[in-house]
């Protein structure tokens, strides 16, 4: 096995030789170049150990799979799919699906065959070892046949019942019997027992552990409506300067350089100039190239907003960026724009 490759859903396979590790990331210097915004600079290290090969994730913000299962280091196999990011390859090694052939042997048939097992073949004359004679298998005898079952006859006739002869005793009076007492004075007479009360348990009452861990749910709950409700406050009131911001970064998408410069402030245009703002979009291309942004830290104190996020270029490049805005009379201007490297890519 000298050879893997990582088959993409379309385009060209990606050939992977030799024994020296092919680096996978974003970053133009690796060995495989994955231009897309989930995979890190250095995502991923493809090496050969022993005769397979294995696949090592280099600490990758969102993580290599393989067959879907988050891996730090994992062997790779034909027919598993591997996924850096959100980009998915099949793999294919060759001579991963070669197996080798197994020869089994038909059965001797007749009653008088001899049935050799694989030590018998091998202790042959010609190795010195004498051979050991085996039991020719003969067929079992065949079992008696069961005896066969009696023949239906005819039902046997009933024989006719003897006539009754009336017995003298029949013809004398019935004996005169005592008269019984009343039954209501017989049920008096005996003794009645009395039915035991039914018992009655103590009904057991909730727990402490119970009582604590209802009040423990109710105190997370409270806790996450708050930060719910700060974060609203905080989204809605910093609505319009975000509003601003990506009209700016449409803009300079689409190329009106004149449209975004005029929405930063007059005191950033009297320091930065034209060109100047030109040069500085034209060295990010999470700003000339935009295709999102998101900003997770948003601040509004009297006329000043601060938005810090990540723009994503793209070509799948993640920035850092933060924005400072100004209220001029009664819209919102860009004061200050601050690009750079993600921390940790």
């Amino acid at each position: 096995m000298g050879i893997l490759r990582l088959i993409p859903s379309s385009g060209v396979p990606v050939e992977i030789k030799g024994d020296a590790a092919t680096v996978v990331g974003r970053e133009p210097g690796c060995d495989v170049v994955i231009s897309d915004g989930s995979v890190s600079r250095k995502h991923a290290r493809i090496e050969k150990k022993g005769v397979g090969f294995t696949v090592t994730d280099q600490g990758s913000a969102n993580g290599t799979f393989v067959d879907s299962q988050r891996v730090a280091e994992a062997a790779l196999k034909t027919g598993q799919e591997v996924r850096f990011g959100a980009i998915t390859f099949r793999v294919e090694i060759e001579g991963d699906d070669e197996l080798s052939a197994t020869v089994v042997a038909a059965p001797p048939s007749g009653p008088d065959a001899t049935v050799m097992t694989p030590l018998d073949m091998a202790m042959t004359p010609a190795l010195g070892i004498p051979t050991v004679p085996k039991v020719p298998v003969r067929p079992a005898a065949p079992a008696a046949p069961p005896p066969p079952l009696p023949k239906a006859g005819p039902p046997p006739l009933a024989r006719p019942a003897a006539p009754s002869v009336p017995s003298p005793r029949a013809s004398s009076p019935p004996p005169t019997t005592a008269p019984t007492a009343p039954r209501a004075s017989a049920q008096s007479a005996a003794p009645v027992g009395q039915m035991a009360p039914p018992s009655t348990s103590a009904k057991k009452g909730k727990g402490p552990v119970f009582w604590v861990f209802l009040g423990c749910c109710g105190c997370l709950l409270v806790g996450i409506m708050l930060v719910a409700g700060i974060a609203g406050a905080a989204f809605w009131s910093t609505r319009a300067p975000a509003t601003v911001v990506q009209a700016q970064l449409v803009e300079l998408k689409r190329g009106d350089l004149e449209a975004a410069y005029h929405r930063l402030s007059a005191d950033l245009q009297s320091q930065l100039s034209r060109e100047d703002f030109e040069r500085l979009v034209h060295e990010h291309a999470g700003l000339a190239d935009n295709k999102d942004a998101t900003f997770w830290k948003r601040s509004v104190v009297n006329d000043r907003a601060t938005l810090s996020g990540v723009l994503t270029a793209g070509s799948g490049q993640v920035e850092a960026a933060t924005f400072e805005l100004v209220k001029e009379g009664s819209e919102w201007r860009v004061t200050s724009i601050r690009v750079g490297e993600t921390p940790g890519e």
